[in-house]
This record gives structure tokens, C-alpha cells and sequence, in this order.
């Protein structure tokens, strides 16, 4: 058993301690250097032009013994980010609803292996097996529910009505799994849990969380939301120097709060301190979680807790250190979260905009364990493996891979004994990277990780291993020929434009759907540069085929109105190849329906519009990536590209004026 060193009291003073009677004198710890790297670190992500701002805290024992703040909040304001700023923490929110459902069994209210559906009869879907989700399996990423119910869930207001459009939308899908077998991290299973806190208490999620855990750990700068009439927020910055629009997460319980790091770390101590929950439900909370099939073999490389990424995280579970960990990302923010509960230490950052938050905080955590001796070093090094031959058996596992953000293909050169790894990008796979096998079995690549393959399950299966165990992660799953191809001609070779997005959702999605020729029987749709595996119940219907994969999305095909309509989630889309191209003197008018009008420009030139009350404009470039959009600020003039497509959206009646000059 790895030894582990307690904290026995106040960090910043002279402790006392007895030991065999005589009475001696322990050091304080020092931060010089851990608040240096943490510095150095923060600034050169806001430098690298990515981070527009910062938040960073430590707290040792209960005393706050780093707290600051980076960069400005409100550039227009000249506002710097202070102790009260409040950042969007993302994902980390999730540790929250866990705790709201612990506190919620440990009053009766919640049984964590009954069935959800005992407490929300109202959740409903369209597979039999959603009866078997428990309420763990909510939290522990086992629940094989699609992934993330994205419709709204980032706005630029509040959406109060978005739980219940999500349990409406849930009412049509389908699981991608056995509940309980695989984790997959799910947002969608904490905003299942959000619902279950709300219907458990009688209280909404807000209230909850305020009453019951916020106060309690003395989180003065935390809220569902951001606080209400709060100008203290620190906003996203563009690279044009532009303010993103302020941004909601609907989505409460899987990633809507803000805070501080200061707050979260106080969040720490006050479960360090049984203020939160009991010993032994903080013990149920910080355990391994998984399912037992979410690796084919050995331990997952991120072994979930109950709403935790890791209860052990591997970089420092090899010094003997057992650290705790939540990340969390959004458009927006980027946050991270650990606890060390063996040394009463709590570290938190969050960023506005994009850093690598992870890598900051673990060059935070492990500066500090140097400095103070508080871990017993790294393991002793092995000797460096060498080249070797590839096994006979490991051949075999040439082929293509699914996995929820991207389709791989595998291929093995004999003579330099080396794994080809290529991804698929609408056309070809494309060679990403040739790895070489060394003498320890594994694939070596460039990042500090190893590749390996692994059967199981009655599947094959493509792993990312650490560099030193055993510990991975499944990375794709290995996909056969349909045995009999349906007609996949209604999604072949398609682009489609959204016709019922909101003027508030953040997430404004194209989609191309297509087939891979050397996988018949399967098709693809992409939004955002990932491609994700199909199967087809017939022509016009896909089903989730990848159990590992994160986040997937049903999609049909209808006709309306004579035209083909692709349904995914709750938005609707039109084919690009039916939209009109825009007319200089067309009086663009919303309908009684409310549906966007879409329309196709046709030549290079310059793009400008008078915005209806609560109106917005998208404009999609040729490869549906959104090129501009209103509600992130109004343009006076937009240069546009041939091929791009405009989508006018807003109330019926919303009239819009523009000129587009070529």
C-alpha cells in the first residue's frame, strides 16, 4: 500500500503535534513557487491569444491561501476580473447535482438503485429498456441514453422550458445500450438528475442548490445561471476583439452554474468537512463508478465517481498522491476542479475562453506536492522499450473504427512494424500518424500515450492506454459490412441547413450526411468536423450502432410541404440542394409558422441587413461552418462567399431589409 502524508492542520502557522510523547515543531507549508507556475502558466495561455481571462484559488485546510484573477472581465467596462467575478464552471456542475441527489437518498427521498421512473413516471422513451435506468446510472455515465440534448441547451438567454422539451424529445429515442454496462460520458443523464432533484425536493434546481449546498460551504459568488442583475461576469472574447454574447447553459444540472474557483474550493472543504454530506455518502460519492464493461480489460484510464471524471487521477495516483478530479467546457469556459482528500487540499481554475485548463491545473497541483514533499516521487523508470515485431495476431485488427466523433481506419505495415492510423473526412481516410510497435506490446505515440487492441464483449475493439499500466480508454469500435445494405440513398452525398433554430440557440448546426463505400450498410452525418456512425432501420431512419461513442443523435427523413426534411433531435433541416438563391428585391417575411427562411448566394461580394426585434441571421459557408452570426453582434457590411447560405430567423411577421451587393 502507497503511503500517504496527512495534513494535520492549519497550513499558513507553527503546528503542533505529539509523537511518543515529546512535542514537535512542523513547518508551514510554502506556495513561492506553486503560485509562480500557476502565473506563468495562466498568463501564457491568455498570451497565446486563446483565454481572454482567469480565476485560479488554493485552499489548504481550510485556509484560502491563493486566490487570484487574471486579465480583464469587461474590456467596454475596463472591469479586471476580481474575487467576485463569476465564471461559467461548465461540466463541473455535474458535481453538484451529484451531491443534490446524495443529500436527497440520505433524507429517504432517493434510493440511488431504483429505477428512475419510480420517481419521474413522466420520463418515458421509446425502448423498453429505459425502465432498467437506475438512478445511479445517471451519475455514473451508465445510463447509454444518446449523449446531449443540445437544442438550446447554450442560448444567449435563459430558456426556461428546456427540461421540458428534453423529456419530450427523450420520449422519441432510443438507448445506445444495456443501461448500466458501459460509462459514456452522458450530459444528458444530470439533466435527468437535475429533473429528479427538482421533483424529489418540490424545490426548483436554483433553490435547491442554494439552500442546501451553496450556503452551507460558504459559496457567497455561486448560482444556477449568472447571478441575477450581475455585471461581474467574465465575458469570452473573439479574436477580433469582439464580446461573445453572454451565454446560458440551460442544461442546469449537467453544466449550468457559475462560481469562482475561490467557491469551489470552498466546496471542497466544506465536504472535507462533512458539511455536505456524510462520511459514508462521500465515500459513496468518491469511488469507482464504472460499468463493467467500459473496457474490454484492465481499469478505465478515467475511472468515474458519481459525477466525477476520475477518483484517481493517474498522473499523481503513481507518486501516491489520490487526487479527485471534474473538467468542464463549453463555447466559453473552460474549468477544472481537484481535490486531494488525504491532504485537505482544494485547487480550481477557471478560464474565459480557450486554454488548456487541465494542463494548467496539473502543472498547479504537481508544483505544489514538489515544493512541500508531499508526494513520493515519481514510479522508478523501466528500461525504454525497444522495437519489436508486430504478433501474427494483431493483424487481424486492420479495418474501420466508429466511435462517437470520428470514423478510423487501421492499417499495419509488416516492414517497419508500425500501425498507420487514418481518419475519414467526407471523401478519403487521411493518414493522421504512423506509430511504431515496440517490445511492451504496445503502438507508441507522439503524446505520451500507447495504442493497443482488444477483444471482448463479442466486439474488437481500438484502446489508448497510459504510458505505464494498464489503465485506457476505449477509442473506437471495430464495424463489419452490414450483411444486407438498405437504400442509403436518401442521406448519400446531402447537406442540410437548420429551418426551426431559434434566435437564442448558441448551437447553430449544418449537417452533411454521406456513406463510406468500403462500409456498406452504414452512413455518417457531421456537424463541427466530426463524423459519426449510422446504422439504417430502413431508408429514412438511422439507429445508434456504437455504445462507446459520446454523443449521438437519431435522425429521420420526412416530407413536408414537398420538400425532405432531416429531424435530428428538435432541429429540422432542409436539404441545401432545394434552397433558393437570394433575389436583391425579394421581401424576406417570417411566416405564420415561424420557420427560418434559407436561401443561397451565388456569387463573392458583400452582405449587410436591418434586423427585425428579436431577429437573427446565420450565414453558412460553402462548407456549412457558420461564417457569421447576428447574435454574437451585428455587422455593418460581411464580405459572403459564392455558395454560402443565409438563414433569415425570427417571429411570424419579422420583416428583414438587406442588400447584397456582388
Amino acid at each position: 500500500m502507497k503511503k500517504k502524508l496527512m495534513v494535520l492542520g492549519v497550513s499558513l502557522a507553527l503546528i503542533l503535534v505529539i509523537v511518543s510523547g515529546c512535542t514537535q515543531s512542523v513547518e508551514p507549508k510554502s506556495y513561492e513557487k506553486t503560485i509562480e507556475t500557476a502565473r506563468t502558466d495562466i498568463w501564457n495561455a491568455i498570451s497565446a491569444g486563446g483565454a481572454s481571462s482567469a480565476t485560479v484559488a488554493i485552499m489548504d485546510n481550510g485556509n484560502l491561501v491563493y486566490e487570484e484573477g487574471f486579465a480583464m472581465a469587461n474590456r467596454e467596462a475596463g472591469l479586471a476580473v476580481t474575487k467576485d467575478t463569476q465564471f461559467n464552471i461548465c461540466s463541473v456542475s455535474k458535481v453538484f447535482t451529484a451531491a443534490a441527489v446524495l443529500q436527497l437518498c440520505e433524507d429517504g427521498k432517493l434510493e440511488l438503485d431504483k429505477p428512475v421512473v419510480d420517481y419521474l413516471p413522466e420520463f418515458t422513451m421509446a425502448d423498453s429498456r429505459y425502465k432498467d435506468i437506475s438512478v445511479r446510472m445517471l451519475l455514473n455515465h451508465t445510463a447509454a441514453l444518446p449523449g446531449t440534448y443540445t437544442t438550446n441547451a447554450e442560448t444567449t438567454e435563459p430558456d426556461p422550458d428546456y427540461t421540458q422539451k428534453f423529456l419530450a424529445y427523450l420520449a422519441g429515442t432510443e438507448l445506445k445500450g444495456d443501461p448500466g454496462k458501459v460509462s459514456v460520458y452522458c450530459n444528458d443523464g444530470f439533466t435527468l438528475a437535475q429533473i429528479l432533484v427538482e421533483k424529489s425536493s418540490g424545490q426548483s434546481f436554483s433553490d435547491y442548490l442554494a439552500t442546501n449546498i451553496f450556503t452551507k460551504a460558504g459559496m457567497k459568488n455561486s448560482s444556477c445561471y449568472f447571478k441575477a442583475d450581475n455585471t461581474d461576469i467574465a465575458r469570452k472574447y473573439n479574436e477580433d476583439g469582439s464580446a461573445a454574447p453572454v451565454e446560458y447553459i440551460n442544461s442546469l444540472g449537467s453544466g449550468g452554474i457559475a462560481a469562482t474557483a475561490a467557491d469551489l474550493c470552498r466546496y471542497g472543504q466544506a465536504l472535507f468537512q462533512g458539511k455536505i454530506l456524510s462520511e459514508a455518502m462521500v465515500t459513496e460519492y468518491t469511488s469507482p463508478q464504472y460499468g463493467d464493461q467500459t473496457v474490454p480489460a484492465g481499469t478505465p484510464l478515467y475511472p468515474y465517481g458519481l459525477g466525477w471524471d476520475s477518483v484517481a487521477v493517474a498522473d499523481f495516483e503513481r507518486q501516491g498522491v489520490t487526487v479527485i478530479g471534474k473538467n468542464g467546457g463549453s463555447p466559453q469556459y473552460n474549468s477544472q476542479l481537484y481535490l486531494l482528500p488525504q491532504e485537505n487540499i482544494s485547487v480550481a481554475i477557471v478560464f474565459a475562453g480557450n486554454a488548456d485548463v487541465t494542463g494548467v491545473a496539473n502543472d498547479i497541483v504537481q508544483a505544489l506536492l514538489d515544493e512541500n514533499g508531499l508526494s513520493e516521487g515519481l514510479e522508478t523508470e523501466t528500461a525504454e522499450p525497444t522495437a519489436a515485431t508486430i504478433p501474427d495476431e494483431l493483424l487481424a485488427y486492420a479495418g474501420i473504427y466508429g466511435d462517437g466523433g470520428a470514423i478510423v481506419k487501421i492499417e499495419f505495415n509488416n516492414e517497419k512494424n508500425a500501425m498507420i492510423y487514418k481518419k475519414y473526412d467526407g471523401k478519403t481516410f487521411e493518414t493522421q500518424g504512423t506509430y511504431p510497435y515496440l517490445s511492451d506490446g504496445y503502438f507508441h505515440l507522439p503524446v505520451g500515450y500507447r495504442a493497443g487492441f482488444a477483444k471482448n464483449f463479442g466486439q474488437e475493439f481500438f484502446m489508448i492506454y497510459d504510458q505505464s499500466s494498464d489503465a485506457g480508454f476505449v477509442s473506437g469500435q471495430k464495424m463489419a459490412a452490414a450483411a444486407a445494405a438498405l437504400d442509403t440513398s436518401q442521406f448519400s452525398g446531402k447537406s442540410w441547413i437548420p429551418t426551426n433554430l431559434s434566435a437564442i440557440d448558441a448551437n447553430a448546426m449544418g449537417v452533411k450526411t454521406g456513406v463510406v463505400t468500403e462500409l456498406p450498410g452504414y452512413l455518417y452525418h457531421t456537424a463541427n468536423g466530426g463524423y459519426t456512425l449510422y446504422g439504417l432501420k430502413d431508408a429514412t431512419t438511422t439507429q445508434m450502432v456504437l455504445p462507446y461513442g459520446r454523443d449521438l443523435a437519431q435522425a429521420t427523413i420526412a416530407e413536408n410541404n414537398g420538400q425532405m426534411i432531416l429531424t435530428i433531435m428538435d432541429y429540422q433541416l432542409i436539404n441545401t440542394a432545394s434552397v433558393a438563391s437570394l433575389q436583391n428585391d425579394e421581401a424576406i417575411v417570417i411566416g405564420s409558422d415561424g420557420q427560418s427562411i434559407c436561401r443561397k448566394l451565388d456569387n463573392d461580394g458583400t452582405f449587410s441587413a436591418v434586423m427585425p426585434e428579436g431577429g437573427r441571421i446565420v450565414i453558412y459557408g460553402p462548407d456549412l461552418q457558420p461564417d457569421y452570426d447576428s447574435s454574437s453582434g451585428v455587422a455593418e457590411e460581411i464580405p459572403v462567399t459564392a455558395g454560402s447560405y443565409l438563414v433569415f430567423i425570427g417571429a411570424p411577421g419579422a420583416t428583414f431589409t438587406y442588400a447584397y451587393t456582388v
